[in-house]
């Protein structure tokens, strides 16, 4: 992505704007004073750079906004009512459920341009402000042994023995790729989980 980071739905300005800005935060450079120092992920740059390409494509398709620096608390409020509400949709016609993490990356983004804007003796309005950053909680999603014994009898003998673990354990993945040989006790019948492995 680096090479070409460029979304080829969103107008070069934009294009532009968000290249510095996922730049930034790899090198952890204009970064508000009330977050985290420091470079971020490559996971989390990931995560930031899709949805702020999705905010700036739905300011763009929505509202004819082709620079995301000229959106005014107007739009920006409507925007995200809009897809609160239903009036903007999931691509399969579903409403949004977690508007809010939108609210909170576009939030990150316009801080940073307040930021970069007052090094050079530049004031930008804090349209963010009243955003609204609460979001729905998810339904409980469960997985049953049934589904389980499903899955194992396509599976690969690895994977079923992976499959078998984490079921078992009820380990996230993530955890179970932190796990070291030392973790694993009384003759391998048993898993010692560190507390920086878990959550």
């Amino acid at each position: 992505w680096k090479e070409k980071p460029y979304h080829i739905n969103l107008s070069k300005k934009n294009n532009q704007i968000i290249k510095e800005y996922i730049f930034d935060m790899e090198q952890g450079k204009n970064i508000s004073r009330f977050s985290k120092k420091g470079a971020r992920s490559y996971t989390r740059l990931n995560h930031i750079r899709q949805k702020i390409f999705f905010i700036a494509e739905l300011l763009e398709n929505n509202f004819k906004l082709k620079d995301i620096t000229k959106a005014d608390e107007e739009v920006i409020h409507k925007l995200f009512d809009d897809m609160r509400k239903g009036n903007i949709r999931r691509l399969d016609g579903g409403i949004y459920k977690s508007v809010g993490d939108y609210v909170k990356i576009f939030k990150a983004f316009w801080h940073w341009w307040e930021l970069v804007n007052r090094k050079t003796g530049k004031v930008v309005k804090d349209i963010t402000t009243d955003l609204d950053t609460s979001t729905e909680e998810p339904k409980f999603v469960y997985f049953t042994e049934e589904l389980l014994n499903e899955m194992i009898k396509i599976a690969d003998p690895d994977m079923k023995v992976l499959m078998l673990f984490l079921y078992d354990t009820g380990m996230r993945v993530s955890e179970m790729k932190n796990i070291k040989v030392s973790d694993l006790l009384n003759d391998f019948k048993e898993v010692n989980i560190r507390n920086e492995t878990s959550k």
